[in-house]
């Protein structure tokens, strides 16, 4: 392997990471958002918890805002 090719792969590499943790924020900001309208507004601490979630721990949950009534109810959903 030359050293462009290994320069090639480690920038795809990061490029991945950066994508990942991208996306892994926009459904953050967005559970966040979804638990603000429907359920009640999210403490620091719930944000920090909700940053510290898979994402499809979040996604689980964006699909499930409806049946959540309380913020103990959203607490469920979480790791």
């Amino acid at each position: 392997m030359t050293l462009a090719e290994i320069f090639r792969n480690e920038g795809k590499e990061e490029g991945k990471a950066e994508g990942k943790a991208e996306a892994k924020a926009a459904f953050t900001e967005t559970a966040i958002e979804l638990i603000t309208k429907f359920v009640a507004p999210v403490s620091d601490e719930m944000k920090d918890k909700l940053h510290k979630q898979e994402i499809s721990t979040l996604e689980t949950l964006m699909k499930q805002i409806d049946e959540c009534k309380t913020i103990e109810d959203v607490k469920q959903y979480l790791k």
